[in-house]
């Protein structure tokens, strides 16, 4: 096959897939010096290593250089050094081989593999490369190595690792690595490992042209596997399932995490997007960290400071010589913050925080450090959540080097800065100190720029007043974007080419019906006539004319008025008349005249004809019947009325009928509440809707065996039960939720809900036999007591005699031994709810289940399958309201439709005498404070073409505020 699997191939393996494919092909890259830096370390790890072994060995016979053979083991030299096995397959070396006691092949001893290298810390990928030196090395004596040896670091430090635990994973990449040798080249894939590889120019080009998802820094590859799965290969894909959040009136507190499409839409879109509402700190003066450090080596050798305050600027730089000093740097950074104790500490990632709080704990001044920690802020977690640059990284270098920041090197980074730093240590050049200074505050400006950008595209502190996006900068917010709709088949299309719409629009319904068809079909042809007649002004005959007049001025008060006639001044309410024998239009016509006062000279027209309701309320009461209890939408009431009675009514004007008898019955929906909490028995249940807007609410409703009271809330947090109910004494009927449990009113827990539950843990643990004697235990308990109460009702004194049976149930569950982990549970719970579960045997009248609650839900539920996610929150209250009429109409056994046309508003008073109504008065007026929808359009077209009668306007008195 001509692929070998190499010592180089394998490390390569563990960083990346496609690297390893590489070099097993034999492909050379260009080396950083990074990368240079450590062969050269690992050379002089190797010298002294070697050097420290055979100094240990010192005139035992150690082979060097010698091909790996069983016949070398079998002499059983204490030490082997640079030894290499060959075969068709593999090209392995081994650092050295070290012969410990033990039984295998060889006979009573085998070999250990010892393994040199630069690392200062031992990682997962270094015990799994020597784990593979012992799979490799026990093929030849017959027996895998418990343990391996790695002399690592500068200070070539000797650690014994055991194998056992990465041998499986050791055993999987021998096994992957022999398949790569037949298998074709893995996907590219960049990761973190490519700014150190020698491969990274071509890769990164392969990957750019590509447009690759790994270009993403931050997507794993489990991640980017799942995309691919689903057909998205590129940032370009990803970046068109981005989605805006829906825009809600009450945005929910939900946690933010980073999106990949969005940054993906950012790249594609080349412009920076800002997502949520970041929140900045107000600061006077400002402080720029950035510390520069060896990760590898754990310490920190330089620290860059950038002062602000006002337009003056100050720049300090600390530099050690060795990581002892570090306490020393960290007092140079806290007495330079003491000058400016009101300042903002900004920083770039969590790196400068861990530094500080690492130092502080060393040097004793963790006090100082916290107050430091205190006024940090770092500028990476702000970013990450919120602020999406059209960059693939979110690396400083990456965002700065968009808004304008350059370097002097231009390929420097904290890889190379690394490089400098051990160069230095070497020959202590004041050149590569001078480099590394400038860079280091180099990554300050840049910081700075970064952060003052933020400020200019973010919302103030004060006010939340989001500002102007900088000039020749691009800014979006998120929450602005048009959010697409969940339902496509629905939407207009956007076509990329022209001459699609054009095709698109003719073939609307519509548009071939009406410009197509009819030019073909003589049925639609005279369908369209007819329509189009229909359209045109009709008078609808009146059954009653009224003449509206007005006896007093309403400016002086003056009865001294003359009126001038016109044609014009009339309108017409529209009603219905409801009898036993059917339903009826009834049609009022209403002139008026103009009315010029002699006291004051002011011309107006009477206040009733300027109120007049154009549709009466027997007329909305058989529409809002319609959508209450027969479950039909606006647009359909609307299509009845002009369909049956000929009246001009359409979805708006419905939608007004509404609004109206909600305020009309508002006083009766709190007399029922009112009512609710002055009894002695109450449930609760609540069930969860969509709203229009695209947030979720709950509704809640409240009932006993007469009243039903239904509550719409934005969220399921039962804290208003509290107040709600604190004068509540009687006994309050819920499920297990356990926002009610902290009510002080007497509880009774649904028995059935908890059935359920039992029911269910049953089936899907079908073996768990302390379970089913647990349930069958409860379950006998229960039917006695709902035995008695099919007998008698649910009197207490038939109740009581159950009282012993549920104690001596309950003293068993304290001493029962469980081992089932369900059926313990179930215990603890009976045990918990022990004071709840059986209160309907201390009272008459009050039920063991939730029942009556679940009933009322079902009605609004069946409600909410043809208005889910197309309600308003106002439309919603005032639908609640009227459904909690209708149900208790209907509990207490009274028509819905009759109590409406009454007019009566108490339900009680109407149980009474359900045949009496209120008299009908002869106008009926809108009410105080609200103006009709079309009578505010008209004024605001009024007000912008400045037409009408302006005197009429100007001197009539009137109230033009609308219902809040």
């Amino acid at each position: 096959m001509g692929r070998e699997i190499t010592n180089d191939v394998l490390e390569a393996r563990l960083k990346c897939r496609f690297k390893a494919h590489l070099k097993m092909a034999g492909e050379r890259g260009e080396p950083c010096d990074y990368e240079l830096m450590l062969r050269e370390t690992r050379q002089r790890i190797r010298d002294a290593a070697s050097a420290k072994l055979l100094e240990r060995y010192d005139g035992a016979e150690v082979p060097t250089r010698l091909p790996l053979e069983a016949s070398l083991l079998e002499r059983g030299s204490r030490l082997l050094l640079d030894a290499s096995l060959e075969d068709e397959e593999m090209s392995f070396h081994f650092d050295a081989l070290l012969c410990v006691e033990g039984e295998s092949r060889l006979g009573g001893f085998h070999y250990v593999p010892v393994l040199f290298h630069e690392a200062e810390k031992l990682t997962l990928e270094l015990r799994t490369f020597l784990a593979v030196h012992g799979l490799v090395l026990g093929t030849i004596q017959g027996r895998e190595p418990a343990v391996g040896i790695i002399i690592h670091g500068r200070a070539s430090e000797t650690k014994k690792i055991k194998l056992g635990g990465v041998r499986d994973q050791a055993r999987r990449l021998l096994r992957e690595l022999r398949e790569a040798r037949r298998d074709p080249p893995p996907r590219l894939m960049l990761n973190g490992h490519c700014q150190t590889c020698e491969f990274r120019k071509r890769c990164h080009a392969e990957a750019t042209a590509k447009d690759d998802l790994s270009l993403l820094r931050g997507m794993g590859e489990k991640e980017i596997s799942k995309f691919a799965k689903r057909g998205i290969l590129t940032v370009t894909q990803l970046s068109c399932t981005f989605r805006p959040p829906r825009r809600t009136r009450k945005p929910e507190q939900r946690k933010q995490y980073h999106s990949h499409a969005l940054q993906a839409l950012a790249v594609r879109a080349r412009k920076v997007h800002v997502l949520g509402t970041p929140e900045l700190p107000t600061a006077s003066a400002r402080i720029y960290l950035d510390v520069e450090g060896d990760p590898e080596r754990g310490f920190c050798y330089l620290l860059g400071v950038v002062v602000r305050v006002g337009d003056a600027e100050e720049r300090h730089s600390f530099w050690i010589n060795s990581p002892d000093e570090e306490t020393v740097l960290l007092g140079r950074l806290l007495d330079l913050a003491a000058l400016h104790p009101d300042a903002w500490v900004y920083a770039y990632g969590g790196y400068e925080a861990g530094f500080l709080r690492r130092v502080g704990k060393v040097a004793g001044r963790e006090e100082e450090v916290g107050r430091l920690l205190a006024r940090t802020f770092n500028i990476l977690s702000m970013v990450y959540l919120h602020i999406y640059f059209p960059v693939c990284s979110n690396s400083l270098k990456d965002i700065a080097g968009w808004l304008g920041s350059r370097w002097t090197e231009p390929d420097a980074s904290g890889v190379l800065s690394v490089v400098w730093r051990r160069r230095w240590e070497e020959n202590c050049s004041p050149a590569l100190k001078e480099k590394l200074v400038e860079y280091n505050l180099e990554d300050c400006n840049a910081l700075r720029r970064v952060t003052e950008f933020l400020y200019e595209v973010c919302p103030h502190p004060t006010g939340g007043v989001w500002p102007e996006p900088p000039a020749g900068l691009p800014v979006a917010r998120v929450e602005e974007m048009d959010p697409v709709s969940s339902r496509p088949e629905w939407c207009r299309a956007d076509f990329t080419v022209p001459d699609f719409e054009f095709v698109n629009e003719r073939a609307y319904y519509d548009y071939q019906r009406n410009r197509v068809y009819v030019r073909s079909s003589k049925t639609i042809r005279r369908c369209h006539a007819r329509q189009k007649g229909r359209k045109g002004k009709r008078d609808i005959p009146a059954n009653r004319r009224v003449e509206i007049t007005a006896g007093r001025c309403p400016f002086c008060g003056s009865e001294d008025l003359s009126r001038i006639r016109s044609g014009r001044l009339t309108r017409l309410a529209f009603d219905l008349r409801i009898t036993r024998g059917g339903i009826g239009r009834w049609v009022t016509r209403f002139t008026s005249s103009y009315h010029c006062c002699a006291g004051c000279g002011k011309r107006f027209l009477p206040w009733e004809y300027l109120r007049l309701d154009p549709h009466c309320h027997s007329l909305k009461s058989w529409a809002m019947y319609q959508h209450v209890v027969r479950r039909t939408t606006l647009a359909n009431v609307a299509e009845m009325i002009k369909e049956y009675f000929g009246l001009p009514v359409f979805s708006p004007d419905v939608r007004t009928f509404k609004l109206l008898l909600a305020r009309y019955y508002a006083g009766t929906h709190e007399r029922l509440l009112e009512k609710l909490v002055a009894g002695n028995l109450i449930h609760v249940d609540e069930t969860e809707i969509h709203l229009k807007s695209g947030g979720k609410g709950y509704v809640w409703v409240f009932t006993n065996l007469e009243e039903v009271v239904f509550m719409y809330k934005p969220s399921r947090e039962g804290t208003f039960l509290h107040d709600l109910l604190k004068n509540f004494r009687g006994v309050l009927v819920t499920d297990f939720y356990a926002a009610c449990d902290s009510l002080e009113c007497l509880q009774q827990k649904c028995l059935i809900h908890l059935i359920r539950d039992f029911n269910q843990d049953i089936q899907g643990n079908p073996w768990d036999e302390e379970l089913k004697l647990l349930a069958g235990d409860f379950g006998s308990l229960l039917r006695a007591i709902v035995a008695t109460i099919d007998q008698h009702g649910l009197k207490q004194r038939h109740l009581n005699t159950h009282k012993r049976d549920v104690d001596r149930f309950f003293k068993s569950l304290e001493g029962l031994v469980l081992r089932s982990e369900v059926a313990e549970g179930y215990r603890k719970r009976l045990l918990k709810c022990q004071s709840k579960l059986f209160t309907f045997l201390d009272h008459d009248g009050v039920p063991w289940n939730n029942n009556n609650a679940e009933h009322a839900v079902k009605q609004f539920a069946y409600y909410r399958e043809i208005a889910d996610g197309l309600l308003t929150e106002w439309g919603l209250n005032e639908y609640l309201e009227l459904l909690s009429i209708y149900l208790t109409c209907k509990y207490k056994g009274v028509s819905f439709l009759k109590f409406l046309l009454s007019r009566e508003t108490d339900i009680d008073r109407f149980c009474r005498s359900p045949g009496r109504k209120r008299p009908m008065p002869g106008v009926e007026l809108q009410p105080e404070g609200y103006t009709s929808p079309r009578r505010r359009r008209k004024q605001d077209w009024e007000q912008q073409t400045q037409g009408g009668d302006k005197r009429v306007s100007q001197s009539t008195p009137r109230d033009d505020s609308t219902l809040a």
